[in-house]
C-alpha cells in the first residue's frame, strides 16, 4: 500500500473511522483482501474482502465478491455476491445481486436489489414493544394480517380485541 501521510494528517470515512485502503477509479484488484479499518472501492474488485470498519462502494465501483465482510456497507455501485455486515445501505445508484446478511438493511429509492436478505441478529436482540393499552390492559400480538377492521355500528369507545386471523384488530361493542 502506498501512503502519503503528513504528521497530524489523516484520511477518514464518513463515520470518522480511519480509511486506509482505496481501490481507485481505473484500478482492478483480484484476490483476497483483509484490511484493518475502512475500504473504499472506486474501481473494480473481484474476490474476497474482509475489513474491520466501513466498506464504501462508490457509483464508479464494481465488486464481484464471494464474500464481503465488514462493520457497515454503503453501496452505490454494482455488486454481485455476498455481503455480511452490521448495517447495509443500498444507495440510489446501486445495483446489487446476491445475498445480504445484516442487522439493518436500507434500500434507497432507485436502487436495484435482486437476491435475498437475512436479518440474522435482529431477532435475538428484539424485545416485545411497549403498549399504550387503556386501563393497563395487555395487548396481544397479531398473528396475521394488517390494519384495523371496524365492526359496523360500533359506538364510540368500543373495545379493540386482537384477532388471530384476518386483517388485524376488530372493534366490537362493549
Amino acid at each position: 500500500m502506498l501512503s502519503n501521510k503528513k504528521k497530524g494528517a489523516s484520511t477518514s470515512s464518513s463515520s470518522g473511522q480511519a480509511l486506509n485502503t482505496i481501490i481507485g477509479r481505473g484500478s482492478r484488484f483480484e484476490g483476497k483482501l483483509t484490511v484493518d479499518n475502512s475500504v473504499r472501492i472506486d474501481g473494480v474488485f473481484k474476490g474476497e474482502l474482509t475489513c474491520s470498519g466501513e466498506l464504501t462502494i462508490s457509483q464508479s465501483g464494481e465488486a464481484d465478491a464471494t464474500l464481503m465482510q465488514c462493520k457497515d456497507a454503503y453501496i452505490d455501485g454494482v455488486v454481485n455476491g455476498t455481503v455480511r455486515a452490521d448495517k447495509v445501505r443500498l444507495d440510489t445508484q446501486s445495483r446489487f445481486t446476491g445475498e445480504v446478511y445484516t442487522d439493518s438493511f436500507t434500500v434507497a429509492e432507485g436502487a436495484i436489489f435482486h437476491g435475498s436478505c437475512s436479518m440474522e441478529n435482529h431477532q435475538k436482540s428484539q424485545s416485545p414493544p411497549a403498549t399504550d393499552a387503556p386501563d393497563g390492559a395487555a395487548a396481544k400480538p397479531l398473528t396475521s394480517g394488517s390494519g384495523p377492521q371496524v365492526q359496523k355500528g360500533a359506538p364510540d369507545g368500543a373495545a379493540v380485541e386482537p384477532r388471530t386471523s384476518g386483517l388485524g384488530p376488530q372493534v366490537q361493542k362493549k
